[in-house]
């Protein structure tokens, strides 16, 4: 009995030791914030590097359509002994190819992807029908949301080289003009005269980037910037077509650097300042006449962006297509 008693009081007196708990702690709002945080952080960083390999993507895109307008450029240059001829500029409504339309036309192509140069092939012959309008991967560069969205039938975002005036001077398509690889080579640019460049296509009237249209405004326009026209407003159609010619969508100047935030053209067509712009953010993609494709800043020097315009040296303001020493003006091949 003794030692009964002795066993119960010994279970009594530990037991509520052996009950006892001890309290599980929760997840606190402190703990919550920063796993919170930390995931937060992690989403950003994964989209930020999916964001940027997909802009490295569409940058190798936009360089490789350069480089088949290149590889274009000199077949058409081979069978022609010149870069297409760009008629003078008359009016808006100017009712010649630009320079994209008329390589296709004499290469007997309705696109440029997979052009090759074989040694000693026969060159195709040209298209027996006007090539039509049509919206064309390999003009159009995939950093423009605006141009790939095809709110235009035709866009654009390469455009021909003019030269360093507003009048369109000195360029291997000058209006009035015609060259070919070797007076470029000869000429003060020599392989470093840009054949090609980006340029973002209007807004059509679906966006607020301003910097993308431009205004119609008297002529002739002045080297120095657009003159303020109040109360005109903005025209929204630039690179709406690969073809046609003229300032609107497929020729381009050097006479202002890159990203210029105004764009003009004068009321009759023959005189415009408009510049090279891209959705890249590294600057703008530059077709050179040597076939390579290089990048440009817009902080570039505005003598080294003008000079890489022009093959010629001694281009003056009071110069005219007609009066330099070029060659007298061709008919379309």
């Amino acid at each position: 009995m003794h030692a009964r008693s002795t066993a119960v009081f010994a279970v009594a007196r530990f037991a509520p030791y052996a009950v006892r708990r001890v309290p599980r702690r929760g997840i606190g709002p402190a703990e919550v914030l920063v796993v919170l945080v930390v995931v937060a952080i992690l989403a950003l960083l994964l989209m930020l590097g999916l964001a940027r390999s997909r802009e490295v993507a569409r940058s190798a895109t936009c360089s490789r359509n350069l480089q088949q307008i290149g590889l274009a450029m000199q077949l058409y240059e081979q069978v022609t002994q010149r870069v297409p001829y760009v008629a003078p500029l008359e009016d808006r409504n100017n009712a010649s190819q630009g320079p994209l339309a008329a390589i296709l036309q004499q290469l007997g192509r309705t696109e440029v992807t997979g052009l090759d140069i074989q040694p000693d092939s026969e060159p195709a012959p040209p298209l027996s029908e006007p090539i039509s309008e049509r919206y064309l991967p390999d003009f159009v560069c995939p950093s423009d949301p605006i141009a790939t969205s095809r709110v235009f039938p035709a866009p654009v975002n390469y455009r021909a080289n003019t030269g360093d005036q507003p009048e369109g001077r000195g360029g291997p398509f000058m209006p009035g003009g015609s060259i070919g690889f070797n007076e470029v080579e000869a000429g003060d640019g020599a392989s470093y005269t840009a054949a090609f460049a980006e340029r973002l296509v209007g807004t059509a009237g679906t966006s607020t980037e301003t910097s993308r249209d431009y205004q119609l405004v008297p002529g002739p326009v002045p080297r120095e910037g657009c003159p303020e026209v109040p109360g005109e407003p903005l025209q929204t159609d630039a690179g709406r077509s690969w073809l046609e010619l003229g300032w609107r969508s497929t020729l381009y100047s050097h006479a202002l650097v890159p990203q210029n935030p105004r764009s003009c053209i004068d009321e009759q067509g023959r005189t415009a300042l408009m510049g090279a712009s891209s959705g890249h953010v590294e600057g703008v993609r530059v077709l050179l006449m040597d076939g390579s494709v290089r990048v440009y800043s817009r902080s570039i020097n505005p003598e080294v962006w003008a000079s890489l315009g022009t093959y010629l040296s001694d281009v003056s303001q009071e110069e005219t297509p007609e009066s330099s020493s070029l060659p007298d003006e061709p008919t379309e091949p």
